[in-house]
């Protein structure tokens, strides 16, 4: 089967499931939504609005109206979604499909293992950024008015640039864990892995308040970059200074991508020997 042959095929699996969980993807856009405006509506309980907003102003050294606020919080919501969607859906599917499902010899008759890891990990996490911050489009629509889908579309790009780094490094997971280790609840890793991620990548609160330890597992990950550029974007627009993150969140890319490709094309070798 042709590279091509394999994405359609990814892709149509993708539609089906969407049509099956439509109910998940609904929970996956309330969720956020939820938590991004509870961020800054929450610790009113506490004071009034205006501290709530000083102390955002304080610990992202921006003066905030309170649509600032919102815009920001829900805007950052989307990466808790990203992370834990994307580990955790090509980590499960490719042991589903290796482990679980019988595809494995379908699988190899019809392409090479490196092919279709590497296939499953860009189209997941492409088409689940997506879909996942849908929710995004109406909220900021309401704040902002026609501004709105402009701001979306930036961090459409962000989240889906992330995503697709977090998709290849869950992909070299997902290959180890099926290939490599006896796990029989591969959730259990992913439930594991996206809470470190995000603990480390300071999403609501400044990077040099997280523990060393936090920090330097989410350092190996796109994730505290994808944190300063949504934080670029949202609160300065499109500075000078988003090109660091940009290029480091793509030194990681080629570094995944060469990774999984060379432990893909051993774990092919290998299972085709027998």
């Amino acid at each position: 089967m042709s590279i091509k042959g394999v994405l359609t095929a990814l892709v149509y699996r993708e539609v089906a499931w969407l049509k099956r969980f439509i109910g998940d993807y609904v929970t996956i856009w309330l969720l956020p939504s939820i938590y991004g405006v509870g961020i800054v509506f929450l610790p009113t309980l506490l004071g009034d609005i205006d501290f709530v907003l000083q102390r955002f102003s304080s610990l992202f050294n921006h003066v905030m109206t309170l649509t600032d606020a919102l815009v920001f919080s829900l805007s950052l919501s989307a990466i808790l979604t990203i992370v834990a969607v994307t580990v955790g859906d090509v980590v499960q599917t490719l042991y589903a499909e290796f482990k679980v499902y019988g595809s494995f010899i379908i699988i190899l008759e019809s392409t090479s293992i490196p092919l279709y890891v590497l296939a499953t990990s860009f189209i997941r996490p492409s088409i689940m950024t997506f879909l996942s911050t849908l929710y995004l489009i109406p909220a900021l629509s309401i704040l902002l008015g026609s501004m709105g889908l402009w701001l979306y579309l930036q961090l459409l790009v962000a989240l889906t640039l992330s995503s697709l780094v977090l998709g290849v490094l869950s992909g070299i997971i997902g290959v180890l864990i099926v290939f490599y280790t006896n796990v029989k609840r591969p959730w259990n890793v992913s439930n594991t892995i996206v809470p470190i991620i995000l603990s480390g990548a300071g999403v609501y609160i400044p990077l040099q308040l997280v523990p060393l330890i936090l920090r330097s597992i989410a350092s190996v990950t796109p994730v505290p970059y994808t944190v300063e550029l949504i934080q670029l974007i949202v609160l300065k627009g499109f500075p000078p200074e988003i090109f660091t993150p940009l290029m480091i969140i793509s030194m990681l890319f080629t570094a995944y991508y060469l990774i999984a490709f060379s432990i893909n094309k051993t774990v092919d070798t290998r299972v085709r020997r027998g």
